[in-house]
């Protein structure tokens, strides 16, 4: 940590659910994390409770001010405010998902309310974000005798591995929009990938603990050269990294982050294709917008509750509010008992007000999530040979059917071990705070995608498509718009290293020269014509004495967690390096 921070203070907001911890400088292995009673404890990573997060809920009042976020929010929405008035109040849940189904992020993509209000999501997450940092600094006190100053803090904001450049920023900045930090200090707002985090807590776990189920097995996985997959199954999205242990106990990536949106919320979208096939889509609908809250109530509480506990050929009972019952009697003009009579599936009863799901209709709920992940795991196993062990951390990991589904699958194909991870439902906000105080536990990271600039080049006939064909003042046929790579997809890179390129301005009177980063999902990308651009950077060249003649060497990094760039202006004499904006909004 840098000179006069104390202590990590990790925020990680989830697509369900959503918690804090931290841990002081001196003493970094005791994590104080949130408890869901409200009262906060002090755990040591070797022998931590378990701590539930908060319902990742955020209310603002009817003018735009914020509420509450959390349980409280939720009961206020549901319980408090009457239904006629809920239209008014702009709740928002799972919100998270918006940053991952977005194709072209930018500072205005709008997150939706339940009422359709829109906000910013940056705004958004930045209501979220205040909202933990007051109550962990509420809390500091309880944990120190001594004044915390916020400058001594350091925040820790997760982010999973598979988002993209622009998703990352949108966390930095809504940090900046949340009053973590001022952009004046950037450097103490750090980004870390759930995965990478996840693994270092399950590997403190196992060096600082003698009494932890499986420990046996998990501290095998990170002995020197053993090669693991550890698996973030989230409720929005699954997150997926493979890892070999090093001599000097460091982690090296073996394979860029992959994974996709087959979190638990999936399986509660079938639900939800279920209760609107039992009764009228219409009629659903229409409760819906009628019955807001007992709505969100029912999935995100009821079902929710259920699905964490359902079992091999058990039973799933998913408790229906009241409201439900009498709107389906004045709409269907009958009970609901007779509705799911009417549906004709034996394995769907009523029993006391509950939907009654025998296992055959609770594992068609669950299959086709379980298939997404299983086929993905398989794929990337098959990529990477020597995988020992799988890890599984998340809130989707705690669900026992998809714990036997993985070891069935993979244990003796794969001739690995399926380990669920101790507090698998808290080992990201946990590893995170370790991650702050050690942000250089990783040997190195592959890269995600192909990243490179727009350039032109000697065009070579038979290959070249004649329409990116030009002429140079010196008759020389050009191709323009190919791709000039400065990091290749999948490629290694160690922590610190710096990839260095050189540019020039276009013309004798500019003081910066604009770069267009593009990325590419190829390895190897020729031409610009089909990639995306990512970003774009803006060196500084204010002295303009030496025209187009002026040199700017450029130094970036591809190894951490987000992409940096510095650069120097060599035609100047001025040899210090700057921070370069590199913006991927």
């Amino acid at each position: 940590m840098a000179a006069g921070e104390l202590l990590v203070v990790a925020i990680d907001i989830g697509t369900t659910y959503s918690g804090y911890a931290m841990s002081f400088a001196d003493d970094k292995y005791t994590i104080h994390a949130i408890l869901g009673s409200g009262n906060r404890n002090p755990t040591r990573v070797s022998a931590c409770p378990t701590p539930n997060k908060v319902p990742t809920a955020l209310l603002l009042k009817p003018d735009g001010s914020f509420h509450s976020f959390g349980h409280e929010a939720l009961n206020h929405y549901n319980i408090e405010i009457e239904e006629e008035e809920q239209k008014h109040w702009i709740y928002f849940s799972r919100f998270k998902m918006k940053l991952h189904h977005t194709a072209n992020l930018s500072r205005t993509t709008m997150a939706v309310a339940v009422n359709g209000k829109e906000l910013p999501v940056i705004t958004v997450f930045a209501f979220a974000l205040r909202h933990f940092k007051e109550a962990a600094i509420n809390q500091i006190s309880t944990y120190s005798a001594h004044d915390v100053d916020p400058d001594d803090i350091k925040w820790v904001i997760t982010v999973p591995a598979i988002w993209d450049d622009g998703a990352k920023q949108i966390m930095r900045e809504a940090a900046y929009e949340g009053g973590l930090v001022s952009k004046d200090h950037e450097e103490r707002v750090v980004i870390a990938l759930e995965p990478e985090a996840a693994a270092l807590y399950c590997k403190s776990v196992n060096l600082t603990s003698a009494a932890v189920p499986n420990v046996e097995c998990t501290s095998l996985a990170y002995e020197s050269g053993t090669r693991y997959l550890l698996a973030d199954l989230g409720g929005g999205t699954v997150d997926v990294t493979v890892h070999e242990v090093q001599s000097d106990d460091l982690i090296r990536e073996l394979h860029h982050a992959t994974g996709g949106a087959w979190g638990g919320i999936y399986v509660d979208q079938n639900f939800v294709q279920l209760v609107e096939s039992i009764f009228d889509k219409k009629s659903i609908e229409k409760y819906r917008r009628e019955h807001r809250g007992d709505w969100v109530e029912l999935v995100s509480i009821k079902f929710e509750s259920a699905k964490r506990c359902a079992q091999e050929d058990g039973t799933l009972y998913v408790e229906l509010p009241h409201t439900f019952h009498d709107f389906m009697k004045d709409e269907e003009k009958k009970p609901v008992k007779d509705c799911v009579n009417r549906f004709g599936n034996p394995d769907v009863r009523l029993a006391r007000g509950s939907l009654s799901l025998q296992y055959p209709e609770v594992r068609k709920l669950f299959e086709p999530v379980f298939s997404n992940i299983s086929s993905h795991l398989k794929t990337l196993l098959e990529k990477v040979p020597g995988v020992k062990f799988m890890i599984l951390v998340g809130g989707f990991a705690t669900c026992a059917l998809l714990q036997n589904y993985l070891k069935a699958e993979f244990e003796k194909s794969f001739r690995l071990r399926v380990v669920v991870a101790r507090e698998c439902s808290l080992s990201v906000v946990m590893g995170s705070v370790l991650f702050g105080h050690n942000p250089l536990a990783f040997l190195s990271r592959r890269v995600k995608y192909t990243y490179g600039v727009e350039s032109s080049r000697d065009f070579v006939d038979g290959v070249d498509p004649k329409s990116l064909r030009t002429y140079g003042d010196d008759g020389k046929a050009k191709c323009i718009k190919t791709f000039t790579v400065f990091a290749r997809k999948n490629s290694e890179i160690e922590i610190g290293h710096e990839i260095i390129d050189t540019f020039s301005p276009l013309c004798s009177d500019s003081k910066e020269v604009k770069v267009i980063v593009c990325a590419s999902e190829d390895e190897n990308p020729r031409y610009t014509t089909d990639v995306r651009k990512a970003a774009v950077m803006l060196l500084p060249m204010p002295d303009t004495a030496k025209g187009k003649s002026r040199v700017i060497k450029v130094f970036m990094k591809f190894g951490a967690t987000e992409i940096t760039v510095r650069s120097e202006d060599l035609s100047s004499g001025n040899s210090v390096g700057r921070k370069v904006e590199l913006d991927f909004l």
